[in-house]
């Protein structure tokens, strides 16, 4: 996800590859890589980032990039999580879909991959580019890759019951929702039957 906002900023700086790992005093695979998710954002020190930053301003990218790029960390962190754990459990208490509450700008960014909608905030960020044979015109999630995402989250929803463990729940319902195999419709279904017959309590 942060490698495909980086491509973006830097697109809409209208530079190459090249340019970029000139300004940015790297070689271009190290821009590839970052590019291709192989080498991860998250995990560039600080320092380094903050530079990458300012050297995509300073070619002319919106001043807003910065904020887009921490979003996209935040989403991959989510994304990578639920992917890696696939059906397994983990402790609410480490996970960071109970970490804070989502915003709606990194909620979109977490399913820009499953529903093909660009999110809004980086609107400004996509400008035609011109490409060299066929590229990917968002991020992708693999087939396997989805159907573990969604196993974690009918997982959490499912099993995330405490009081603590309120957030963790309703944010995995709501990216649940966003999966069309039967078997997650059928417990949302079964799920809203359920809440619906709660007594509300006013008080």
């Amino acid at each position: 996800m942060a490698g495909f906002v980086l491509k973006l900023a830097r697109q809409s700086a209208g530079a190459t590859q090249d340019q970029f790992a000139e300004a940015a005093g790297v070689d271009v695979t190290t821009v590839q890589g970052w590019e291709s998710g192989r080498r991860p954002l998250a995990a560039m020190q600080t320092r380094d980032f903050l530079r990458l930053r300012s050297t995509l301003t300073r070619l002319g990218a919106p001043a807003s990039v910065g904020r887009h790029l921490h979003e996209a960390i935040e989403a991959d962190v989510v994304l990578a999580a639920a992917v890696d754990a696939g059906p397994a459990w983990l402790d609410p208490a480490q996970h960071p879909l109970a970490a804070n509450v989502h915003r709606r700008s990194l909620t979109n960014l977490i399913t820009w991959p499953i529903t093909g909608i660009l999110p809004e905030q980086l609107r400004p960020l996509a400008v035609p580019a011109r490409r060299r044979g066929p590229t990917a015109s968002q991020p992708v999630l693999y087939p396997d890759e989805r159907a573990r995402f969604f196993d974690h989250l009918l997982t959490l929803a499912d099993r995330a019951s405490g009081p603590d463990q309120a957030l963790l729940r309703r944010q995995a319902i709501y990216l649940l929702s966003f999966d069309q195999r039967p078997a997650s419709v059928d417990w949302l279904r079964t799920e809203w039957t359920r809440a619906s017959r709660q007594t509300i309590h006013t008080d």
